[in-house]
């Protein structure tokens, strides 16, 4: 026999009576916390810094290397909006005349982060000066 409305009722508060309240508090956590990232987000969107990429460049590191040497390039991207495909000339010059040249890109720069890379060089760099230029981008 099937149950009766009134029993289908009760059976039913039975289950929601036996859910403890520890999944109750973390269901409430969870969906605040996917309340804020949504709210996070919508800020972002609205009022968010739409500033253009600003590229800033610094050498990181020289290694010597058996082959040469190995300069470590930082590319901090400290504008509110993302660039790609970004050219950068790392130039050794000493004495006021240029050594070698290395050309690199980073492909994708996001707002406000930090990408790092390498170039190779065949003479000392710590006995010159290293100098870098970001020549340009592309909206992504």
């Amino acid at each position: 026999m099937s149950a009766s409305p009134v029993e289908e009722n009760e059976r039913r508060k039975s289950q929601t009576a036996d859910i403890p309240r520890v999944e109750w508090l973390v269901g409430a956590v969870g969906l605040m916390v996917v309340m804020s990232a949504i709210g996070v987000l919508i800020y972002e969107e609205v009022a968010g810094n739409k500033s253009p990429p600003d590229v800033k460049l610094s050498v990181e590191a020289i290694t010597p290397l058996r082959n040469g040497y190995l300069v470590k390039v930082r590319a901090a991207n400290e504008g509110g909006e993302p660039a790609a495909r970004v050219p950068i000339t790392v130039e050794l010059r000493s004495e006021g005349e240029e050594v070698e040249t290395r050309e690199i890109q980073f492909e994708y720069l996001p707002a406000h982060s930090i990408r790092d890379a390498g170039v190779f060089f065949s003479a000392d760099p710590r006995q010159g000066e290293l100098r870098l230029e970001a020549s340009g981008y592309e909206e992504p």
